[in-house]
């Protein structure tokens, strides 16, 4: 991936971030869709925090952790 493709944001700015994607934050730290308060899932299927989130994959909404897992998904393509 290389850095033209990425963007990365800090802890302050990752609600704002996730409004732009018409997501919010529930009572419990879940990421969740503003319209249906589903919780939003990382591509393996688990519920995501924002404390989690490490990254939006540019041309989808793939909610990634930061986890090394995650990571080596993300830098081998298979997320």
């Amino acid at each position: 991936m290389s850095r033209k493709n990425r963007v990365t944001f800090d802890a302050g700015s990752k609600e704002w971030i996730l409004g732009i994607f018409s997501k919010t934050v529930d009572s419990e730290g879940f990421i969740i869709e503003k319209k249906d308060k589903s919780r939003v899932q990382t591509p393996e299927g688990i519920d995501i925090t924002l404390d989690e989130l490490s990254f939006i994959k540019k041309g989808s909404e793939k909610f990634i952790t930061g986890d090394l897992t995650s990571f080596m998904k993300l830098v081998n393509d298979e997320i």
